[in-house]
């Protein structure tokens, strides 16, 4: 599966990335939301999106939705990370197909990887 984890705080990704590798997936990494518009602008298509609502150029509520806005991730899987669970944020995140709350459960982590594609 091919997944773009989009956060700036690198810790975060590094280790995303590296227990997705370990499991087979095609990881790319950006730090900001015009790294990912990049990354999502080529012929490939990425299958899951993990976006960090606190993201330094845009947040990731409006970097879903440009994604939502393009046939091409429409209906893909991306979800938010957030250290928030703040209920009035729900509305705000319903371009999202759902949530990993941070600090972040690998076991979430892992069972998102496994609902999303092989492991």
């Amino acid at each position: 599966m091919k997944l773009l984890l989009v956060d700036d705080y690198s810790a975060t990704t590094d280790l995303l990335a590296d227990i997705a590798r370990s499991r087979g997936h095609q990881v790319t990494l950006a730090c900001n939301a015009a790294e990912a518009l990049v990354a999502t602008s080529g012929e490939g298509v990425f299958e899951l999106i993990l976006l960090d609502i606190g993201l330094p150029d845009i947040n990731g509520h409006e970097l879903c939705m440009r994604l939502r806005a393009s046939e091409k991730y429409a209906s893909r899987s991306i979800f938010s990370l957030t250290a928030h669970d703040d209920v009035g944020e729900r509305f705000e995140m319903s371009c999202f197909d759902g949530q990993l709350l941070k600090p972040l459960s690998l076991n979430d982590f892992e069972s998102l990887l496994a609902s999303s594609g092989r492991t």
